[in-house]
């Protein structure tokens, strides 16, 4: 009999479906990973997952194969793929075998990369760890490697089968990890034109010490809300790009500085606040009140509160660098309001100038 066997859980599991084609991605928020047995076969399966995760967790996972990958935005590399592939082939992994990846986005990412070119294509799933993959990396089917610090330059879009969002696994996350998460949430409720930043504005008390019923309804209308952009606009030509909201400079901040992905897009939504501003798109009104609740997390609320002058030069490099640009221009994510985002070209020239003077502005 698997290790994994059958619970039953206090809390409601709400599903959501992604429909693309002839494929269905099931998502599970509120989902145990100890009912994964429901999911997958011990005779058909091989994990991927984190040394951090394998130390609390291997219990679990002793009637399968595991292949241990190490931690951190470093791993994050077409070595690391290399890794997994050669451990598959020794494992005789073949078009049928199933790769499950049991951690947070970096895991999520790595694992998803790898099942998506292993033979040309293995089935794969995620159990979800990270408040920060929960409602970002592992749901949309975007599976991708760094390259030279440079954020998912290689990659794939490919969807999971299924995810599961187990809200348990983030009591043992450490606080900035958690936090890290929370910038993700608030990006998609600036988004999000059904109410989600009302509710956490309105529950940030409780979202921020975990309460378990606000973040699975957090979770829940966040990946709903990108399941619904995802299922509109798979290969990002359209729609989806909205969802890049302030991770044109948050990109650039992680490479340059090594900041945490939450905290790095976090400073690049204030950023799009006040470049938004600057077109008259927004009031400061509305500005102040996002970036207030940021900075009620423990976010940053712009470019400044995470870089300084001398980050500037390589801050533009980074950004010229971004995947998002096309010739001389780049597709920037605005805001008019709460829900009603704007897609922008933007001239390279233009966005580089500005982010020149912001850097003097101590925003």
């Amino acid at each position: 009999m698997p290790k994994f066997s059958r619970i039953k859980a206090g809390d409601i599991v709400k599903e959501i479906k992604i429909n693309i084609g002839d494929h269905a991605s099931t998502v599970r928020v509120g989902e145990s990973i100890k009912n994964i047995g429901d999911y997958i076969s011990p005779g058909n399966t091989i994990i991927v997952t984190d040394e951090n995760l394998y130390k609390h967790y291997s219990p679990l996972f002793s009637d399968y194969p595991v292949i241990i990958i190490g931690t951190g935005e470093g791993i994050k590399t077409l070595t690391t793929v290399e890794i997994i592939i050669r451990k598959l082939i020794e494992l005789r992994a073949h078009r049928k075998t199933f790769l499950l990846g049991i951690g947070g986005g970096i895991v999520c990412d790595i694992s998803g990369f790898a099942a998506s070119i292993y033979m040309r294509g293995i089935p794969f799933g995620f159990v979800s760890t990270s408040l920060l993959s929960q409602v970002d990396a592992s749901v949309g089917g975007k599976n991708g490697v760094n390259i030279d610090g440079l954020k998912n330059m290689a990659g794939v879009i490919s969807q999971p089968d299924f995810v599961i969002c187990d809200h348990d696994m983030l009591a043992t996350l450490p606080d900035d990890e958690y936090i890290n998460g929370i910038a993700e949430l608030v990006k998609t409720a600036c988004l999000e034109n059904e109410g989600l930043f009302g509710f956490i504005s309105e529950n940030r008390e409780k979202l921020l010490s975990r309460d378990s019923g606000v973040v699975s309804e957090a979770v829940y209308r966040s990946v709903k809300f990108k399941a619904k952009i995802v299922e509109e606009d798979e290969r990002e030509e359209s729609v989806r790009r909205i969802l890049n909201l302030g991770h044109t400079i948050g990109h650039a901040v992680e490479k340059v500085k090594g900041t945490k992905h939450g905290f790095a897009v976090s400073a690049g939504i204030g950023f799009a606040l006040e470049f938004s501003k600057s077109y008259g798109l927004i009031d400061s009104s509305l500005e102040n009140e996002v970036k207030d609740l940021l900075r009620y997390f423990g976010l940053p609320g712009g470019l400044n509160e995470v870089t300084g002058q001398n980050d500037i030069p390589g801050i533009l490099n980074a950004v010229e660098s971004d995947k998002k640009k096309g010739g001389d221009t780049i597709k920037f994510v605005m805001l008019e309001g709460i829900g009603k985002s704007l897609i922008q070209n933007i001239k390279s020239e233009e966005l580089m100038k500005y982010i020149s003077n912001y850097s003097k502005k101590g925003n």
